[in-house]
């Protein structure tokens, strides 16, 4: 299948978070999407803004937009411990 960019978004394996997402709590989306669903259809399409008091506030982005910034994003650098035996 040629690569049209309307393929499915992946999600997370269950019981595996996509990287970065470790230890963070989760919500069903059946809720939010039973009572705004223009709100998902609009975060599907893409990342999505959310305003609070007029303010830009929170950021709604799609697992693969994630997984993009994620890989994207500086690390710190690894030091490697090294026991010295002679102090």
């Amino acid at each position: 299948m040629a690569d049209t960019g309307d393929q499915a978004i992946p999600s997370s394996p269950r019981g595996r978070p996509a990287p970065g997402l470790e230890g963070l709590p989760r919500m069903d989306m059946g809720a939010l999407e039973a009572s705004v669903p223009s709100l998902v259809d609009s975060a599907v399409r893409g990342p999505l803004v959310l305003t609070r008091n007029g303010a830009d506030a929170f950021v709604l982005l799609p697992l693969d937009a994630y997984s993009r910034l994620w890989a994207q994003a500086p690390r710190p650098p690894v030091i490697d411990a090294v026991d010295d035996p002679d102090p």
